[in-house]
């Protein structure tokens, strides 16, 4: 520990080198029969340490050039099915909304966030008062929870995704771990895209929905995308299974993404094919949330922390 400080240029002498000499320091400051003694004992000599290590985690975050999204989150629309639903303003300048047609085919999350983000255990709760299921274990609301979200996934990919994911709310302090939101609106255009094609208007957003969002400490927000053939090809003629490239759909995609990035989301995207082929190990996956949230841990070092690995 001292020669990792010491790297790290953080100063720690304690005036003691072993157990041994631990023992008599211990005996010589009278710590023996007193827990309070023992305990301020250790917070004067470990704070400093803290202090220190939180300074090098903020300044590594600045320096990568992490920051959280400007603003707070008004209304989380997500786990789309079937229709898209129809959303008025119902009360314009407080930024309310009302799903007045096909209210069943997403969710709609209105409580306010804290600056430690979105958690599993924050969604369970706010889906026990949907539902109303008081009075039932939180473990088979959360079951209820997780079936809810499932089936609003769009292909085989995105379900390894969220199944991988998903895996550490089984552990001991799952309640506690980031909640991944799936079909996210991040647009929305009242209008479908064959409402558009009939009254000959232009398209207004090259993308409604993200597949995945998590909401970490901090205001950091991260976007996965899972991209099929779709993304960057098209069917000619339809129903053929003969796809070729079509670069526009490649340019709107990029456009898209360097537009949420510049409004301070982490994109990342993962090819389907990839997926399919890793369906029967699904470990890079889990890597990959352990590595993500290792780095933008101490964006939530003010609201608490909470475990980046145990995938």
């Amino acid at each position: 520990m001292k020669a990792v400080l010491r790297r790290l240029g953080i100063p720690f002498s304690p005036p003691f080198r072993d157990f041994r000499s631990f023992q008599g320091y211990w005996s010589r400051n009278d710590m023996g029969g007193s827990w309070a003694a023992r305990r301020g004992y250790l917070n004067e000599l470990f704070s400093p340490i803290w202090a220190s290590l939180d300074e090098l985690d903020a300044a590594g975050v600045e320096a990568s050039g992490i920051r959280g999204v400007d603003g707070g989150l008004k209304n989380i629309v997500f786990a789309s099915t079937g229709h898209k639903p129809e959303i008025v303003m119902s009360h314009l300048i407080d930024g309310a909304v009302e799903i007045v047609e096909h209210a069943d085919s997403c969710l709609v999350y209105d409580r306010p966030l804290t600056d430690a983000g979105l958690t599993w255990g924050d969604l369970v709760d706010w889906w026990r008062a949907e539902t109303g299921m008081n009075g039932v274990a939180e473990r088979e609301v959360a079951r209820s929870l997780y079936q809810r979200l499932h089936a609003s996934l769009a292909s085989e990919a995105e379900r390894f995704v969220f199944f991988a994911f998903a895996s550490r709310y089984a552990d001991p302090d799952g309640m506690s771990q980031p909640a991944l939101l799936p079909q996210v609106y991040v647009h929305f255009d009242p209008l479908t895209r064959r409402h558009r094609e009939i009254l000959s208007k232009p398209r207004r957003f090259a993308r409604e929905r993200m597949d995945f969002l998590l909401l970490l400490p901090g205001g950091v927000r991260i976007v996965i995308e899972v991209d099929g053939k779709h993304h960057y090809a098209r069917e000619v003629p339809k129903g053929s299974g003969c796809w070729v490239a079509a670069p526009d759909l490649y340019s709107e995609m990029v456009a898209e993404d360097r537009a949420l990035r510049l409004k301070g989301y982490e994109v990342f995207r993962f090819g389907g094919k990839e997926l399919l082929e890793a369906r029967h190990d699904l470990r890079f996956i889990r890597q990959f949330f352990a590595e993500r949230e290792a780095r933008f841990w101490a964006a939530g070092r003010g609201a608490g922390r909470w475990r980046a690995g145990g995938l």
